[in-house]
């Protein structure tokens, strides 16, 4: 019975000591109150295209019960310019929050200069590149700024002189003996108006390579009717020995690769939008009927293709 008191008599403490250990946390739960209260861009970044007209880029107010406050915000010009470029809808730059309000919306006009209509659509407009400016708090009044105190944005040019052929085409060539299609897009870069990018040119995908940045430039000629792609290029993606990779000519008994020389298509135009491609591959490195490779030194080939390679517009 002694014994049998003792074990009692220690579940006790033990629970008494246990809600002293409750009432005696140390690992508290931290207080939020609107001492705290912050206000923030939702994004640091905001993108749009040129013809947008009107964009609105949300800013949003962090408090526990809510509050009211007003804060204000201006632009800040760079590659766009403020009454060129771009102008704020409020000249008086504030936003004004409440309880039910936490969200607030920085109204911007997108101007689009040099534009030309015809029969009320637009045909055409000034090329500028791609424009940035940012919108950045000038006072946050009774509340505090969050580190994403400012937006940059971005807006895009859909004037640029390869517009016609950026996007999403169709390819088609001999791969591995059989005919086959697959998906491949053409991007512009970032500083030659003139050069354009291939993603999956060699049908990579096949190989389970889609995704990877594995790109390849041309150069599109001053009239846009031809484009030369470089053979010797090496990809920016890097396999798992260290090595590139590598675009090649192959020549039709796949026998021999040549870095050197380049491939030229021939573009067709219906309307001003670019609608096909036509590889010459003939004239290639590697002579009649030869092929593109995509290789990693050290490693082997990934994929290649013969002719006819041909794109569609997608």
């Amino acid at each position: 019975m002694k014994k049998n008191m003792k074990k009692i008599y220690s579940v006790i403490a033990l629970a008494a000591a246990l809600v002293m250990l409750a009432s005696c946390n140390i690992n508290k739960e931290p207080v939020f109150n609107d001492s705290d209260a912050f206000v923030a861009f939702n994004s640091a970044a905001f993108s749009c295209v040129e013809t947008d007209g009107e964009i609105s880029i949300p800013v949003t107010l962090a408090s526990l019960n809510g509050m009211s406050t007003t804060v204000s915000y201006g632009a800040v010009n760079g590659s766009a310019k403020e009454g060129v470029n771009f102008e704020l809808v409020d000249g008086a730059g504030t936003l004004t929050f409440s309880p039910a309000e936490r969200t607030q919306y920085i109204k911007v006009k997108i101007l689009d200069p040099g534009v030309e209509y015809e029969e009320g659509e637009r045909v055409s407009g000034l090329y500028t590149g791609d424009l940035k400016f940012s919108l950045e708090f000038k006072s946050t009044g009774d509340v505090a700024a969050s580190r994403q105190n400012a937006c940059t944005v971005t807006i895009k040019d859909i004037d640029h002189p390869m517009s016609a052929l950026l996007g999403d085409w169709i390819f088609s060539a001999n791969c591995r003996g059989e005919m086959s299609r697959w998906p491949s897009e053409i991007a512009k870069d970032e500083s030659d108006d003139h050069m354009i990018w291939f993603y999956d040119l060699v049908y990579l995908s096949r190989s389970g390579f889609d995704g990877w940045d594995i790109s390849y430039y041309g150069i599109v000629s001053e009239d846009l009717t031809t484009v030369t792609v470089p053979m010797g290029q090496e990809s920016e993606y890097t396999y798992s020995n260290g090595e590139h990779v590598t675009l090649f000519s192959l020549d039709a008994e796949f026998n021999e690769i040549y870095d050197s020389g380049s491939v030229s298509a021939t573009i067709t135009y219906q309307g001003g939008k670019a609608v096909s491609m036509v590889f010459d591959l003939d004239n290639a490195p590697a002579g009649a009927g030869s092929g593109l490779i995509a290789y990693i030194p050290g490693a082997g080939t990934i994929n290649y293709v013969y002719g006819p390679l041909t794109a569609a517009k997608n």
